[in-house]
């Protein structure tokens, strides 16, 4: 009697079935690992632009909150050598008084303390397209600019060449260039008498970010730096809209009556708090994601952003108290 031996394994038809499975199985891992990712993309995106509309946002509530403080004092009235001091001339220590810059917003603009906080509506256009935002800064049309002037609250360890301080205590105070410090008038030896960075800004929107074309729009700003001189700086990207209101007090009881845009503040003396948003853009476009979404700003009714163009949309605000602005 023969014997047959017996084979074992696959046949060629179990093979192709175990391949087939295999494939599918693989092909869907993929297909999950790419979705994941393409999820964990989308959600950093989210994360940054959330991270960039938090920055800006403390940035400009920062120095709102600090805004009309001239030192040891909120008073522009009792500080010497502002803009509207012309005739302002040295101290016995051979001071050197502020005086107007190349590229100045406007003559004297930036030591001039009668508006420590100021804005123009968007509707009204850039006031400094001549000066200091001029079109090579390419200005977002219909964005409002904020204009903020303050003194440092931290008291610098040496006095730098260049640099506008403010020299100050309760009673008195003057605006001075570089070294040395002025003598001002009044308790002058005294430990409450200290020197203050004078700061100056104009927060607007920019339709480019690193290059004029990239089409990625910014919040920028113009800066009081040494020399005295202005620099435009660029903050943060993605952001397309700054929108700005005003707390006013309308009959003089120390209370806001209403919120009004700046075009419709009445005194800016009474203004005692300020509202901000802040519109920002994903940097890239999700293709085939409902990025349609509605933001209200400053009162205005809810627009649709989104959707069409296919960028991610994210609106962050803050209210301000504007602490200083009173003056008692």
């Amino acid at each position: 009697m023969i014997n047959k031996k017996q084979s074992y394994g696959f046949s060629l038809v179990e093979l192709l079935v175990a391949m087939a499975v295999g494939l599918i199985i693989v092909s869907g891992a993929f297909g999950l690992h790419s979705g994941t990712r393409k999820t964990q993309a989308i959600n950093e995106m989210q994360m940054n632009m959330v991270a960039d509309a938090r920055f800006a946002i403390e940035m400009i509530a920062y120095d709102l909150r600090h805004a009309g403080m001239w030192g040891g004092t909120n008073k522009d009235s009792l500080i010497d050598c502002k803009s509207t001091d012309t005739a302002c001339t040295s101290t016995a220590t051979g001071d050197a008084p502020p005086s107007s810059v190349a590229g100045d917003c406007a003559v004297g603009w930036y030591y001039d303390l009668s508006l420590p906080v100021f804005a123009t509506d968007g509707s009204a256009g850039n006031p400094y397209a001549a000066t200091c935002i001029p079109g090579s800064e390419q200005y977002m049309a219909g964005t409002d600019l904020l204009e903020i002037r303050y003194a440092d609250s931290n008291v610098p360890a040496a006095l730098l060449g260049g640099q506008a301080y403010i020299r100050s205590n309760f009673i008195n105070g003057r605006i001075f260039i570089g070294s040395p410090a002025p003598i001002i008038p009044s308790y002058d030896p005294n430990p409450l008498t200290l020197n203050h960075e004078l700061h100056a800004y104009v927060y607007y929107i920019s339709d480019y970010t690193d290059a004029i074309g990239d089409g990625i729009p910014s919040l920028r700003r113009v800066a009081l730096v040494n020399g005295p001189q202005l620099q435009n700086q660029m903050l943060a990207s993605g952001v397309t809209d700054l929108q700005v209101q005003f707390g006013e007090d309308v009959n003089n009881d120390q209370l806001i009556d209403r919120y009004v845009d700046p075009d419709d503040v009445t005194d800016w003396a009474s203004v005692y708090a300020a509202k901000v948003w802040l519109l920002l853009r994903s940097d890239e476009r999700q293709l085939g994601v409902d990025t349609a979404k509605s933001f209200s700003m400053a009162g205005a009714p809810a627009v649709t952003y989104g959707g069409q163009d296919d960028y991610r949309y994210f609106m962050v605000t803050s209210v301000v108290n504007l602490r200083n602005l009173r003056q008692l």
